[in-house]
């Protein structure tokens, strides 16, 4: 019976060292071509399209401001105090009623807007926040989730800042940036051990970016030690109590 019990955690043993499937490996032999590298590698500000979520705030006027960021009225998508673009790519604001600002980025909008309120206030100062815009850090950081890029122009390596650096089991030479470029997924490996070619590698993000560190394979050696040490002192302890019984 010692015999059978010790074989059957021996085949237990070596299933759960089975290494797991990497992420997002399915799109490691896709071949970016020269518009897709391009739209990938240049800065672009996002548009404003339907359901994004808004605030506005407008200096001095904070009757008029919806979740006014000037002052002690600040307050986030959490609070209720923000409005969605519609279908129509329109919102409904104070005292000019629905305009439709899609397709506007963010300071195009403000400017946009800060004509529209001239009619009724003198020289306005007009501040658009997006709400909805994030990215997601997922893998070997220290703080993996979703990040709001607040209007900010933010690249890959502040957001792995902003998720508190990397372990000690990142695969530095391979951050992954994924993106939908023209309807199609797209892969990019950033090399954080070349300072040299950082300057070119450290991309700009966009809203609903993915970045993926991988794990080096002294991750997967280290789990799986410990499974072999959890399982061998399940076996030895089987073996004494085996070892009781028989005698």
């Amino acid at each position: 019976m010692f015999r059978v019990v010790t074989f059957l955690l021996l085949i237990a043993l070596l299933s759960s060292c089975q290494t797991s499937q990497p992420l997002f490996s399915k799109l490691d032999n896709l071949v970016l071509n020269d518009s897709l590298s391009l739209q990938l590698m240049k800065t672009v500000e996002p548009v404003l399209k339907s359901g994004d979520k808004i605030t506005m705030s407008i200096w001095n006027h904070d009757d008029l401001s919806i979740g006014s960021v000037n002052s002690v009225y600040t307050s986030n998508k959490s609070t209720g105090k923000w409005l969605q673009l519609d279908d129509e790519g329109k919102v409904n604001l104070p005292k000019i009623g629905r305009t439709k600002i899609t397709g506007l980025t963010v300071k195009e909008a403000n400017y946009f807007l800060e004509q529209a309120y001239a009619s009724i206030l003198k020289d306005p100062i007009i501040n658009i926040r997006v709400l909805n815009h994030f990215v997601t850090v997922l893998g070997e950081v220290n703080h993996p989730g979703r990040y709001s890029l607040d209007n900010e122009t933010v690249s890959i390596v502040e957001i792995l800042g902003e998720a508190k650096g990397l372990t000690a089991y990142s695969k530095n030479e391979a951050i992954e940036l994924i993106r939908i470029v023209e309807g199609q997924s797209i892969k990019w490996q950033m090399n954080l051990t070349d300072l040299a070619s950082l300057p070119s590698q450290n991309i700009i993000l966009q809203p609903d970016d993915i970045i993926h560190v991988g794990a080096t394979g002294a991750k997967a050696n280290d789990r799986n030690l410990g499974k072999a040490s959890l399982i061998t002192s399940i076996v030895t302890g089987v073996a004494v109590i085996i070892s009781v019984f028989v005698k």
